[in-house]
């Protein structure tokens, strides 16, 4: 659609004898495209927005794409040449196949992006599952619309949860037979086995004060830099991520650089990091421990300052955070973080300190999620009571094979990309910033807004035309009847968005962007599907639809690949 736009544009500008802006034309529900030029431009020419639409409107020349005008109350309406515009889309698609929605001039540079980073102390929560599948994602899209897309991955090896299991799995305490039980079906699994250990450790941390005490001094000689309590504490991580990243692997996600915070002690960066630090000005000292006063940049915190150093000589995570920045900084173009909301006043305190007091130029975004809150269930990591993403898999495929079998729309061996597909784009079809309730029986759904209903235009299309018995890439786009029914119009519009939607999405870092056009896409095609039979229309007609069944079907396979979801060709 991008091309009639400034198809449109150009028009305009002749007739207008003005600059036209990129937002003074656009998709119109009540044409195919509009403008309100005239309302801008109406009080410096002394007219009326009304008069001034249809002398502009006059002067348009049908060219190209572009059908014709007409002035609506002070509006610019614009019809496409229907004619040259399905040829145009078709043949775009047609060539381009998997490239389409890619832009017809590459984005560059290198983008360091970090998501996930969740705690290596257990199984991954359904909660922290948004971080993955939306940074997972916003890799996918960058990487079409051609960036050169490094992900990162940064283990929280050290701290307290690590010291405790750590000193739990050498003091031999057994992990907890019940949470064991609970959980026997991923008994096996690394990062149950470390939760295991978790759940007893915990409960001898909070009623033994030796342990406890050891688990302190443990600590306190890891952040110091002692290197057996490092490798003690660290070997933890190590083992729990190696259980997650099973996980990681069988939900598609990739991961290019694991970087581990117990490095930056091990090297002294975070204490570099300090040590240039406490020469600033606003360095302070309170009774907790130093750090800088950050209130003359807005961001006053209770205590005074934003602490970097304890008062044992200990660095906090921000120090480390800083170090990590300031290394990433030299591995790209440009960060782009995922964070969880929680982290908002972190991420801006790291910023501030980084281009204030460090030096750092590369841009930084931060994509802010919401929290996901799980329906019916008030758990406790502590107790032994998760909401693992391994259990939800687990439901996800039962209830995938439920619907096969019922609905004897596919094999069985499709059932890992239904119900995968299916938890993914409940997760990912909600905008960052809003905050989820996680139900089960919307996340399983196979009906409305959920990727079964998606991945069945899909499936659909891939049957229709292996029924036709006809190699749809094959046809001469320029020799098909250019005729169009009413709903033919309405996917074609649809169909030439999806550049623009990949657009949208990278800029503005919101797969769930196009998540949305993919449900109204295949909303749109049921629609054409049920008023526009295919394979039983005369040839003339029967070649144009196929290839608009073709073209359906490759834009939703290249969109769902861009949300980590998989197009079945069989449901």
């Amino acid at each position: 659609m991008n091309e009639a736009m400034e198809e449109a544009r150009r028009l305009l500008k002749q007739a207008c004898g003005d600059d036209v802006r990129l937002e003074d034309v656009k998709v119109s529900a009540m044409a195919d495209l509009s403008s309100s030029i005239a309302f801008r431009l109406a009080k410096s020419r002394g007219e009326s927005p009304i008069d001034l639409a249809k002398k502009l409107a006059e002067r348009v020349k049908p060219c190209g794409l572009i059908g014709g005008a007409e002035a609506v109350n002070g509006y610019v309406n614009f019809r496409l040449d229907y004619g040259n515009f399905t040829r145009h889309v078709l043949r775009r698609i047609q060539a381009e196949e998997e490239d389409y929605g890619r832009p017809l001039v590459s984005y560059d540079g290198k983008i360091v992006l970090e998501h996930t980073s969740v705690n290596p102390s257990g199984p991954i929560h359904v909660g922290r599952l948004r971080n993955s599948i939306i940074g997972d994602s916003i890799r996918r899209i960058l990487s079409f619309v051609g960036y050169d897309v490094e992900t990162h991955y940064f283990v929280n090896d050290i701290g307290k949860q690590m010291a405790l299991i750590a000193l739990g799995f050498k003091e031999n305490i057994a992990p907890d037979v019940d949470v064991m039980e609970k959980y026997s079906k991923f008994k096996e699994k690394p990062d149950f086995l470390v939760f295991f250990e978790y759940v007893s450790a915990n409960r001898v941390f909070e009623s033994d004060p030796g342990f406890k005490d050891r688990v302190q001094s443990l600590i306190m000689k890891a952040e110091s830099g002692d290197a057996g309590a490092l490798e003690l504490i660290t070997s933890v991580a190590v083992r729990c991520l190696s259980g997650q990243r099973q996980l990681f692997d069988s939900l598609g996600f990739k991961f290019d650089i694991f970087d581990f915070e117990s490095k930056f002690i091990k090297d002294r960066s975070a204490f570099d990091v300090v040590a240039r630090l406490e020469k600033q000005a606003v360095w302070k000292d309170i009774e907790i421990g130093s750090g800088l006063d950050l209130s003359g940049l807005g961001l006053a915190k209770g205590g005074g300052i934003t602490v970097l150093r304890r008062r044992d000589g200990t660095t906090v995570y921000l120090a480390r955070d800083l170090a990590y920045h300031l290394e990433k900084q030299g591995c790209g173009d440009r960060l782009i973080n995922v964070l969880g909301e929680d982290h908002k006043l972190q991420a801006m305190e790291l910023e501030a300190i980084l281009r204030n007091f460090l030096g750092f130029t590369k841009p930084i975004t931060v994509v802010h999620y919401s929290f996901v809150s799980f329906e019916g269930s008030k758990l406790s990591t502590r107790r032994g009571e998760i909401a693992s993403v391994d259990e939800l898999l687990e439901e996800a495929l039962d209830k995938a094979a439920a619907e096969i079998e019922k609905r004897g729309i596919a094999g069985m061996e499709t059932a890992s990309q239904i119900g995968i597909g299916a938890v993914k784009y409940h997760i990912i079809k909600t905008a960052p910033s809003k905050p989820i309730t996680f139900r089960w029986e919307e996340a399983l759904s196979f009906e409305g807004e959920a990727a079964p209903y998606i991945q069945y235009v899909h499936a659909r299309s891939c049957r229709i035309i292996e029924k036709a018995g006809i190699d749809a890439s094959k046809i001469d786009v320029e020799g098909i009847d250019v005729q169009l029914d009413e709903p033919e119009r309405q996917l074609l519009k649809e169909l030439s968005l999806f550049p623009d939607v990949i657009d949208s999405a990278a800029k503005d870092l919101k797969p769930s962007t196009l998540a949305n056009y993919l449900y109204e896409l295949s909303s749109v095609y049921n629609k054409f599907y049920i008023q526009c039979p295919v394979i039983a229309s005369v040839d003339s007609v029967r070649e144009r639809r196929l290839l608009i069944v073709q073209s359906t079907r490759q834009v939703i396979r290249n969109g769902l690949y861009l949300l980590g979801i998989d197009a079945p060709d069989r449901m």
